[in-house]
C-alpha cells in the first residue's frame, strides 16, 4: 500500500494539519446488550429530526427541502431550540473507554505528535477521551476565549462546529452554515492563521458531507496570495474515488489518496501509522 511521500515529509517538518469528520466517529463502534452501535450518519440525524416533527416518512420531506432546511424547519417548529435533537444524539454516542482505546484511527491519531493542532467538524468528545487515554496532552478549543491557551506539550483539539457543552456553537441548520459561510467568525479567522504554510489532511469526509463544499471553500478560494502563489494544498481520503470526484477535486486543489479497499477505517489507521513511521 503506497501513500504520498511528500504527506510524511509536511507531517516531519510539524507542517500537517488533520481535519476530521463525522467518517473518523461512525468508525467507533461498540455493544450495548449484544446490539452493535455506532455514532449516527448525518442522515440518521435528519431521520430523526423527521421522526420529531411527526413525518413517518423521512424521504417525503426530502422532496421538499435539503436535510439542512429541514433541521432549519425542525427550529423554527420548535420555538429556536435544538435541545430534543441534540439530547438524542448524545445519548447515541457513548461508547465505553476500553472500546475508544481499542480504535486503531484514535490511536495513531493520538500518536501523532509532530502535530500540535487538530481541527474536527464532529461535535462528541471522541478526540477528547481518547487523547486522555493514551496519555496525549490537549485542550479542547470552541470558543474565542479558550483560543492560543495550550501549554507547552498540549495539543488543540479544534470543535471547528462547537460540541455538546458548548451548544450555542453548534452548526446544525442552513441559518447556520450560512452565518459560516460568511467566514468571519473567530473559528475561521484561526483557521486562517492556522492553514499558513500548512497542508490540511481530510479524513472521514465524504464527497457529499454538507462540510465539505464550504471547508473546501476556505482552503482553496479564501487563502489566494495576490502575488498568484498556487492556493495552500490538502489531501483528503476517499474510498475507490470515481473520475467525477477526482476531477472535482482536483479542480479545487485537493489531492485524492484513493482507498481502493473494502476496510476504509484500516486503511486510514495505515496511513497516520505511516506518517509516523
Amino acid at each position: 500500500m503506497e501513500f504520498p511521500a511528500e504527506l510524511k515529509n509536511v507531517y516531519r517538518d510539524g507542517r500537517l494539519l488533520p481535519f476530521i469528520g463525522a467518517g473518523i466517529s461512525m468508525s467507533v463502534i461498540w455493544k450495548v446488550n449484544g446490539a452493535e452501535k455506532r455514532g449516527p450518519s448525518w442522515k440518521e440525524l435528519v431521520d430523526q429530526a423527521t421522526r420529531k416533527l411527526e413525518f413517518e416518512n423521512p424521504e417525503l420531506l426530502r422532496s421538499r427541502g435539503t436535510d439542512l432546511q429541514i433541521l432549519e424547519y425542525f427550529q423554527t417548529k420548535k420555538g429556536g431550540q435544538m435541545s430534543q435533537l441534540t439530547n438524542w444524539l448524545l445519548k447515541k454516542m457513548c461508547p465505553p473507554d476500553s472500546t475508544l482505546k481499542n480504535s486503531k484511527i484514535h490511536q495513531q491519531l493520538a500518536n501523532l505528535k509532530k502535530c500540535g493542532i487538530f481541527y474536527t467538524t464532529n461535535f462528541d468528545d471522541f478526540m477528547e477521551r481518547a487523547f486522555e487515554l493514551f496519555n496525549r496532552k490537549y485542550v479542547s478549543v470552541v470558543t474565542e476565549e479558550q483560543m492560543w491557551i495550550a501549554q507547552k506539550n498540549e495539543c488543540e483539539i479544534i470543535k471547528f462546529h462547537g460540541d455538546f457543552n458548548n451548544p450555542q456553537m453548534l452548526v446544525l441548520t442552513e441559518s447556520d452554515y450560512e452565518r459560516r459561510l460568511s467566514l468571519e467568525t473567530e473559528l475561521d479567522y484561526r483557521l486562517r492563521s492556522d492553514l499558513l504554510n500548512r497542508v490540511v489532511l481530510f479524513l472521514g469526509y465524504s464527497f457529499r458531507d454538507p462540510n465539505v463544499a464550504y471547508l473546501f471553500r476556505l482552503v482553496t478560494e479564501q487563502f489566494k496570495n495576490q502575488s498568484g502563489i498556487e492556493k495552500p494544498k490538502a489531501y483528503i481520503v476517499v474510498k475507490n474515488p470515481s473520475n467525477f470526484e477526482k476531477r472535482l477535486f482536483d479542480n479545487r486543489k485537493i489531492s485524492v489518496i484513493p482507498a481502493d479497499t473494502s476496510d476504509l477505517t484500516a486503511f486510514i489507521a495505515d496511513l497516520l501509522q505511516f506518517l509516523t513511521s
